[in-house]
């Protein structure tokens, strides 16, 4: 690890050298694979792009926005010849990824940090699962997350391929996404926070959270895990897979504004998930409060921001 710390460090000092910020010619170009398809890339910022695609596992009535985008932000003085670790987010039910921007200010947030940040569409109500009843259109967020936008991300950018240049966090329904995907495959992340979340499924207040919206959108009460009976629930359940978090570094943030009816039973929910993590010996996890409501402008400010100093020692990095 200390030897590829030195050549991605000779790497970035050869790019200061040769003039520092990243001429227009090395713009990344993004092109299709792993089932992803591009359809059309727009630069809003020096560091920013919105990359609207296609995949045959999200059918685009599921999403709260038109269209399908993946939002990436670029380092400060992006040099394409150094690997750069890659944290992805997860956005809230009903929030679309351009919330982590248009709201979150994410750029802002990482400014001046060596990692590449991967806004990716979770849903109206995804729920980062393969969903039981597709009846509504095609849900396959597992698939979507972590079997093409990884891969699909480190063909198109020069990226640490391994797992300690992945970080995973997410806001909210994106909370559990960040952990039930680091639950499910910790081969893929080092570390993964979870915000304003909830984590066990078998709680009869986190199964009201993930059900009753769905009618509202038109979507199945037994779409993202099937039918209460249904062993979905179990499957996705992080509370009964948490061996699988023993070897990533495991942060969750609940809100102190219990005024917040939505943040104070997160905070319910994430200490209990806390306490559970604890009992099952899983020791590199612990509960931080913040001075939120459930707001991911706030939640991006004072998790994100706090942990950014943390990713940088627990990540490879250039």
């Amino acid at each position: 690890m200390k030897r590829l710390k030195v050549i991605l460090l000779t790497f970035v000092l050869l790019g200061g050298l040769l003039g520092g910020a990243t001429p227009a010619s090395a713009a990344p170009q993004f092109h299709n694979g792993h089932g992803i398809e591009v359809r059309n890339v727009m630069q809003t910022t020096p560091r920013t792009y919105v990359v609207n695609i296609h995949t045959n596992s999200v059918d685009t009535r599921a999403l709260a926005w038109t269209y399908h985008d993946v939002i990436i932000t670029l380092p400060s003085n992006y040099n394409p010849n150094v690997s750069y670790p890659v944290l992805y987010l997860y956005h809230g039910r009903a929030q679309s990824p351009g919330a982590w921007h248009n709201e979150a200010n994410i750029e802002a947030v990482t400014h001046g940090y060596p990692i590449i940040t991967v806004a990716a569409e979770a849903g109206w109500a995804g729920w980062g699962t393969n969903w039981v009843n597709q009846s509504a259109g095609v849900q396959q967020w597992d698939r979507f997350h972590l079997d093409e936008l990884i891969p699909w991300v480190d063909d198109n950018l020069n990226t640490i391929r391994a797992r300690e240049g992945r970080a995973v966090a997410g806001f909210s329904m994106g909370g559990y996404t960040a952990i039930r995907h680091a639950t499910h495959r910790p081969w893929l992340f080092r570390m993964a926070i979870g915000m304003s979340g909830g984590y066990n499924l078998e709680d009869q207040r986190m199964r009201t959270a993930v059900t009753a919206p769905l009618p509202e959108k038109g979507l199945p009460l037994d779409g993202p895990f099937g039918a209460p009976w249904d062993g979905s629930w179990g499957f996705n359940n992080p509370w009964h897979r948490v061996s699988g978090l023993s070897g990533v570094h495991t942060v969750l943030y609940a809100g102190t504004r219990h005024d917040d009816l939505l943040e104070a039973q997160a905070h319910r929910l994430t200490y209990e998930f806390h306490q559970h993590l604890l009992a099952s010996g899983i020791g590199n996890s612990w509960m931080v409060e913040y001075d939120c409501g459930h707001w991911i402008e706030c939640v991006a400010r004072n998790g994100i921001g706090r942990e950014l100093p943390v990713m940088m020692d627990v990540l490879w990095h250039p």
